[in-house]
């Protein structure tokens, strides 16, 4: 891991509750700037090199950049070429670029700003329609081949896997209702988590909420089934989401108001991790280690925290106890949720978060000093997860944007 402490675009901040220490990129390529995801990693799996979305509001639209994490050789590149215009974009298993999409073709594009095309639906299949998206965020399956796509056309969803070494692209499924957030599990060639979504229809405005919010795809096409058939959103006193793959092939999730959780998914048993509310959560590549943020969803009524969980010790400490509001996070489109996530083999963590003023920046925390620091003053977690919602489930997101 680099030594950010010596590198002349990051700032050290300290937590003034936890004293947990992180580090602020301050060079800029853009106004606003923000990680990838939580599911995707922004920082190579060595650790050289942070991908960035970056936007100018008010602008509507987003571009990529590439910081070089050596403080010996530091960089940031901008690619106002790179637009990722739906989907969020993923690191190349080889680590040297990024795959993101653009209209109907998904790119490749190289720190060094080298850019190719490496698939393109066809007009064909689009037929005169409105293409909403080519993928909900770029995942690649384990051998570097296939990516996970979940086309949606005119608000008809087609699940589909793309051949990056040929460019075809093969429909699996298609539904009549929302299916989202398809993502290639990282142990397994064939097997595609995909997750059920609500939505709005565009011409009457009617709201259809989730049922069953995990579901499980082969690639041939031929498996389509829910990975728990018995957990309905928000009806068993659950509002689960926010759904990913562990490293070793575990799907795990957060549910708001309980905790996070994760399933064997040869077994289907469930495993209730960290026995708090939370909202987004991440899990170190053995699952002993998480980190969450609680809550963005009440970001404009109080200050937004991230929490860090040593599963050992039941112990947590937050990383950032006390984030404040900024305007733009009402803003969907650049989607300013601090998202932590654990990164280059769990030596960072990298989020993004206000801090500095309530500006939008990218913050990396070093996990070895935050375990040290996590044993010595972190409190113990005491079940404290509120059950049953007073609403439900389906409401949390019209709540959220005030529907």
């Amino acid at each position: 891991m680099s030594d950010l402490s010596r590198h002349p675009y990051f700032k050290e901040f300290k937590d003034p509750e936890s004293g947990v220490v992180s580090y602020i990129l301050e060079q800029r390529a853009a106004t606003l700037q923000r990680h990838f995801y939580f599911a995707q990693s922004s920082v190579t799996r060595d650790g050289k090199y942070l991908w960035l979305l970056c936007a100018n509001p008010p602008a509507q639209y987003m571009t990529l950049a590439v910081v070089s994490l050596d403080p010996d050789n530091p960089f940031i590149r901008h690619f106002p070429n790179a637009y990722p215009s739906s989907g969020l974009p993923c690191i190349t298993p080889e680590g040297d670029g990024v795959y993101f999409c653009a209209e109907n073709a998904l790119y490749r594009i190289k720190i060094d700003g080298t850019l190719d095309k490496m698939l393109e639906l066809p007009n064909e299949k689009i037929d005169g329609r409105r293409l909403e998206r080519l993928c909900s965020h770029v995942t690649v399956s384990p051998s570097g081949r296939y990516v996970a796509l979940d086309i949606c056309i005119s608000q008809k969803i087609y699940m589909a896997v793309g051949d990056l070494q040929t460019g075809e692209i093969k429909i699996l499924n298609k539904f009549c209702r929302c299916y989202d957030h398809a993502m290639f599990c990282p142990t397994r060639e064939d097997l595609i988590l995909i997750d059920q979504d609500w939505w709005r229809d565009y011409h009457t405005g009617e709201y259809f909420p989730i049922d069953n919010r995990m579901w499980l795809v082969n690639t041939s096409g031929e498996r389509f089934e829910p990975l728990l058939p018995d957990m309905f959103y928000g009806r068993d006193g659950t509002e689960m989401a926010h759904d990913y793959w562990s490293e070793d092939g575990y799907v795990c999730w957060s549910d708001y108001y309980n905790g996070a959780y994760e399933c064997n998914v040869d077994t289907r048993e469930v495993t209730f991790v960290w026995k708090r509310p939370i909202i987004h959560s991440h899990t170190s590549r053995d699952r002993q280690l998480l980190v969450g943020d609680y809550t963005p969803y009440e970001w404009n009524k109080k200050p937004c925290r991230v929490l860090f969980y040593d599963r050992k010790t039941n112990k947590e400490i937050p990383v950032f106890s006390s984030m404040p509001y900024n305007p733009l996070w009402a803003n969907r489109y650049y989607h300013l949720d601090p998202h932590p996530q654990f990164c280059a083999e769990d030596s960072l963590i990298v989020s993004t978060t206000t801090v500095v003023g309530g500006r939008i920046d990218v913050a990396l925390t070093p996990v070895a000093p935050l375990i040290e620091l996590c044993h010595k003053n972190g409190k113990e977690v005491v079940e404290n997860a509120k059950g049953k919602p007073d609403t439900p489930g389906w409401m949390h997101e019209l709540q959220r944007f005030g529907r």
